[in-house]
């Protein structure tokens, strides 16, 4: 079992399991693709976070995107009591009011007495490209259907958004629209969806923001988790920010 597990390998789920791993937590991150870890759809533009993974992935003599997620890919595999592996979450598993793990596609559950959902735009999402609509959270990379449903099947309320892809040499501009947790319904301060303990959100599916703005929610995740453990101090990092 994991002390934490953080579903959403983007740049804010990410950054939040690498910087507690790197403070003895032992952390399961899930992705729903191995291939998409930290994959970013523009080359990352410095500055960065100090000591983020956002940071120790960059490389300015090559900042294409496949390499900046091969490099940060690596360093989170590398990293003591990090747990990186591809499975996709259907539904929460629960005790009473708390929740204690994720039920997933392929079968096996994941359990941790702590979970955040770092979703990004993958909740109920539709990926608009010319006339073609299609169930997606960003292109060729499967969207949270059965996770979505099973939220919204325990009174969790939504917003809708938007967010567009502008057209790059390798890829076509697109659209995504994707739900976001009901502002009522998370916590800034503490991450938490009270609706049930032991769950927090982080990331796209709770606030709108780019690559550094993620990695900061990630790494203000951390110290307040940390704190929560007795493995340092919660309000430091949020308070400054």
């Amino acid at each position: 079992m994991y002390e934490v597990l953080i579903v959403g390998a983007g740049f804010s789920g990410a950054e939040a399991a690498y910087r507690l791993a790197r403070r003895g937590v032992r952390v399961g991150l899930m992705t729903q693709s191995l291939d998409s870890v930290m994959m970013p759809f523009l080359p990352p533009a410095p500055p960065f976070p100090e000591e983020s993974l956002l940071e120790k992935a960059y490389d300015p003599q090559d900042p294409r995107v496949w390499a900046f997620h091969a490099r940060a890919k690596y360093l989170l595999e590398a990293q003591e009591n990090l747990h990186l592996f591809q499975a996709t979450a259907t539904g929460l598993l629960l005790e009473g009011e708390r929740v204690v793990g994720v039920a997933t596609w392929e079968g096996p559950p994941a359990l941790a007495p702590r979970v955040a959902l770092a979703v990004g735009s993958f909740l109920g999402a539709r990926l608009l490209l010319g006339e073609v609509e299609e169930e997606a959270g960003r292109i060729s990379e499967a969207s949270y259907p059965d996770l979505f449903e099973a939220l919204k099947t325990l009174g969790f309320r939504f917003v809708e958004r938007e967010g567009v892809a502008e057209r790059t040499p390798t890829t076509p501009g697109y659209r995504v629209r994707y739900h976001a947790f009901h502002p009522e319904e998370w916590e800034e301060r503490t991450f938490r969806l009270p609706r049930l303990q032991g769950l927090y959100a982080l990331g796209l599916c709770v606030r709108e923001g780019d690559y550094r703005l993620m990695s900061q929610e990630g790494e203000r995740f951390a110290q307040h988790l940390l704190g929560e453990l007795g493995k340092g101090a919660g309000g430091g990092v949020l308070e400054a920010l």
